[in-house]
């Protein structure tokens, strides 16, 4: 019987002990495997955030909050600004005014309350006592934008109920409806208006679901700034870097660069709250995949420690009848990397069927923090809130970490396996090496 087989034989030769070491062997490597996928999604997860949520700045004019307040607006020039600052990746411009009766021949949708008396342009009127005294006259918001979709309160695509978007960087006379505004003056696709003394068709009617937003009128930046005689004239940038990591250094950047004529918003310590938690459970799976190696690797030492202890009597005889003491330590190698492969077969497919879960539990740890930050970190009214739409979604983003075994990760498995193996051998092949027979037989 060769070294090879005689190991093999070895390592079954006591079924319930060989058994108790390939069992908690196994549940090392399977918690190994399901450290490395859960590590792996939530890494991963974490570079989609980065790229996708809390990467978006918000610029207007300094002094401008909400439509209301002091600053010029910004200029072509200061739009190019922006827009070739180092890591933003896109920009989106926005023009925005308000059409009361002299403008259009639209009715508003919205009833003014006392609020809206307050901040509403005024017309004239006359009363019942023939004096004349300025009416609240409610307000049809229109936005000129480079993107249909920056309207959306939530981040996403506008939602279309009819008709087709429009080239949000055309020249033409187009425009999509809201809802609301659209009801209330009998508009469908097709149909057209006046505004600022021009005729303007219906390419479609949107709705978002938000009252203020369904009664407004969306049309392309330029059409907006060539009807309203602001030629160049921006309301609002709204600035996607390319991670956001980026954005704080960005936005130190594009103060310095507009020399404070613009104000300059971002979400970027809630996109960082969000990251946080998950990069909490990426350093707790870490420590998770070096505890389990760690315990594997003993498991084994001890393990082989005690079959060498046991049989050292064996190992004296080995060696008086002739046997070389690598035959010797191969043999025990041999036993112990039977052990090793038997767990580590065991714990990986053991591992393939529990990742799924952990990842699942460790990761609905972070969900409650993850809500708070995102419920704190949304936008308010006014040039702020053409960010909040992408940081509503922190905390949904933030739990749907999907868990995914991958070829890299299966490999790493198995390579930290063998690195188990190679030690738990070395240190029986150590110790087989330092019997000597004499002794063995004399104690004996």
């Amino acid at each position: 019987m060769n070294v090879v087989t005689r190991g093999i034989k070895n390592a079954t030769r006591s079924p319930l002990k060989s058994g108790a070491i390939v069992l908690m062997f196994a549940v090392s490597i399977a918690l190994i495997l399901s450290m490395l996928v859960a590590r792996g999604s939530v890494l991963t997860k974490i570079n989609d955030l980065k790229a996708t949520t809390g990467t978006a700045i918000a610029i207007a004019p300094a002094g401008v909050q909400g439509g209301q307040g002091g600053g010029d607006l910004l200029t072509t020039d200061q739009v190019a600004t922006i827009k070739n600052t180092a890591n933003v990746s896109s920009i989106t411009s926005t023009l925005t005014d308000q059409m009361i009766t002299s403008d259009t021949n639209l009715t508003s949708s919205l009833q003014l309350g006392g609020f809206g008396q307050r901040q509403a342009r005024t017309d004239t009127s006359t009363s019942s006592t023939g004096t004349t005294r300025p009416a609240p006259t409610p307000r049809i918001n229109v936005t000129g934008t480079t993107d249909v979709n920056s309207i959306s309160t939530d981040g996403s695509a506008l939602k279309l109920t009819s008709g087709s978007t429009i080239d949000a960087n055309g020249t033409g006379l187009v425009a999509l409806v809201g809802s609301s505004l659209a009801s209330k003056n009998n508009l469908s696709t097709g149909s057209t208006f006046t505004a600022y003394g021009q005729t303007v068709t219906v390419s479609g009617i949107y709705s978002t679901g938000n009252t203020f937003q369904d009664s407004g009128v969306i049309m392309p930046l330029s059409t907006v700034q060539t009807l309203t005689g602001q030629a160049g004239a921006i309301s609002s940038v709204k600035a996607t870097v390319n991670t956001s990591d980026n954005v704080s250094s960005t936005v130190a950047a594009l103060k310095t660069a507009l020399s404070g004529k613009a104000d300059i918003t971002s979400q970027a310590e809630t996109a960082a709250a969000s990251v946080s938690s998950l990069q909490g459970i990426a350093n707790l799976t870490f420590a998770g995949v070096i505890g389990s190696a760690a315990a594997g690797a003993l498991i084994i030492i001890l393990a082989m420690f005690l079959v060498v202890r046991e049989r050292r009597r064996e190992i004296g005889v080995i060696k008086a009848i002739g046997g070389s003491s690598g035959k010797v330590i191969a043999q025990f190698t041999i036993e112990g990397l039977t052990l090793t492969v038997i767990g580590a077969v065991t714990g990986l497919i053991l591992g393939v069927f529990v990742s799924g879960p952990m990842t699942t539990s460790l990761v609905s740890s972070s969900q409650s923090t993850s809500t708070t930050a995102s419920t704190t970190g949304r936008g308010g009214a006014g040039f702020g809130g053409a960010v909040r739409g992408g940081f509503s979604q922190l905390g949904t983003n933030v739990t749907q970490v999907t868990a995914s075994l991958t070829p890299q990760i299966f490999l790493s498995a198995i390579g930290i396996t063998l690195l188990i193996a190679l030690l738990g051998s070395a240190i029986p092949a150590w110790l087989t090496s330092r019997v000597r027979p004499a002794e063995v037989l004399r104690t004996e």
